[in-house]
């Protein structure tokens, strides 16, 4: 049984046309007419009533159709498969993305590595950046999207492609939204909902407050503060809807806003494969940092 017989095949059912068949493989109607009748003669069935204008299906042929339909998209994959191998990819990638980064981007950007890849085994790991760096050093991620908070250029290779907006802010009935200047003083005096953003000698950048509770994600610290138990740094994009909406305000302190550069990083060591220099060029072009 040949492959091309069975695209054969497959091209005039849904063409309903041979000769159509024949023209989107770029091959001679008498060629596959004559592979229909192989199949036919090697399965033992009528695959086509052909004593109409156009062919059309036997039942036996209608039964046939999603096997076919399967055998098909294997033999693709092995095709690729295949490539893929001779062409030295990678077989497996493992990608870290941080909380604190845009991510609406992502789903797109893994359908198109798909498209190109289909073979490819991708993990995808989320955390805080001091987790993920970690686990680009430690060889378990292969690169990470991330904050780039003064990595150590020695160990690493990093390419900036945009920034992170962060804010500080409280629901609209805390005490702290009704402050037109706020002091540290008022702050130390009002529990902060820490989400564990950078690594430990950055964290008095983010945790002003004696008083807190840590969370491990921004999800549950923003759905605490709206409950009006504290205030907590988050990204802007997490806030943006609810502080427009007015259910969310941004405390007046000098601090209150900042921007974090973000883009890829991984080992210096690390030579990237096609693969992984793909998913890096797809990310670069779709991110848009405000």
């Amino acid at each position: 049984m040949k492959i091309d017989a069975v695209k054969a095949f497959m091209l005039t059912e849904e063409t309903g046309s041979i000769s159509e068949a024949a023209r989107r493989m770029k091959k001679p109607r008498a060629m596959l007419s004559n592979w229909i009748s192989a199949l036919e003669d090697e399965w033992g069935v009528s695959l086509f009533d052909r004593t109409g204008y156009k062919p059309v299906l036997t039942d036996e042929g209608k039964s046939l159709l999603s096997v076919c339909r399967s055998l098909l998209a294997s033999a693709d994959m092995l095709e690729r498969k295949v490539s893929n191998i001779l062409q030295n990819d990678e077989k497996s990638l493992t990608f870290g993305m941080d909380h604190g980064v845009e991510q609406s981007f992502i789903i797109d950007a893994l359908q198109e590595l798909e498209h190109a890849h289909p073979t490819l085994n991708l993990t995808i790991k989320t955390g805080f950046d001091d987790e993920l760096i970690y686990g680009v050093e430690s060889g378990e991620i292969d690169f990470v999207y991330t904050s780039l908070v003064e990595p150590d250029l020695s160990r690493f290779v990093c390419r900036q492609i945009g920034f992170s907006d962060f804010v500080a802010v409280c629901h609209r009935d805390h005490p702290l939204a009704s402050y037109d200047y706020l002091q540290v003083t008022e702050l130390y005096n009002q529990r902060q909902i820490w989400t564990r953003l950078h690594s430990s000698s950055d964290s008095k950048k983010i945790r002003i407050s004696d008083s807190f509770w840590q969370v491990s994600d921004y999800k549950t610290a923003i759905d605490l503060v709206m409950r009006g138990l504290g205030w907590t740094y988050c990204p802007k994009s997490f806030a943006i809807e609810k502080i427009r909406d007015g259910e969310m305000v941004i405390l007046s302190h000098p601090q209150a806003v900042y921007r974090w550069p973000v883009g890829l990083l991984w080992r210096a060591d690390r030579q990237p494969g096609p693969v992984m220099q793909h998913l890096m060029d797809i990310i670069a072009s779709s991110t848009f940092q405000s």
